[in-house]
């Protein structure tokens, strides 16, 4: 893929799908540069069998597959499918270092719910 060009992996859950294209738009809407969108679903690795069952999302163990997607070249970009981006995602792809193997966007979020996610 083009330098230019930012992969983009986002989680897919097929009981989420309305936030994976919900995410999926809100990436497209505010990209300055061209985007590649990867869905990150289970079905779509039939060599891969999920075996965990502590996950509360399909794509929990998933995301780890990303530098062997990348055939561990370049970088790419994770994102829950529960996300949504209110600004150009070019802004956050300028903040990688080559230095870093793995970078992560902490955050401080609380949820004011009693049970997370689907249960």
């Amino acid at each position: 893929m083009d330098q230019e060009e930012k992969t983009i992996f986002i989680g897919y859950d097929p009981r989420e799908a309305v936030a994976y294209h919900t995410c999926a738009n809100s990436i497209i809407r505010h990209a300055s540069k061209p985007v590649a969108i990867i869905p990150l679903a289970l079905n779509l690795f039939s060599d891969y069998t999920e075996t965990h069952t502590d996950g509360s999302n399909h794509f929990i163990y998933t995301r780890f597959l990303v530098p062997w997607l990348m055939n561990f070249q370049g970088h790419a970009i994770f994102i829950d499918g529960d996300m949504i981006l209110k600004a150009d995602i070019a802004e956050l792809w300028n903040m990688r270092s080559s230095v870093c193997d793995v970078q992560v966007v902490k955050h401080n979020y609380q949820t004011r719910m009693n049970e997370k996610y689907l249960g």
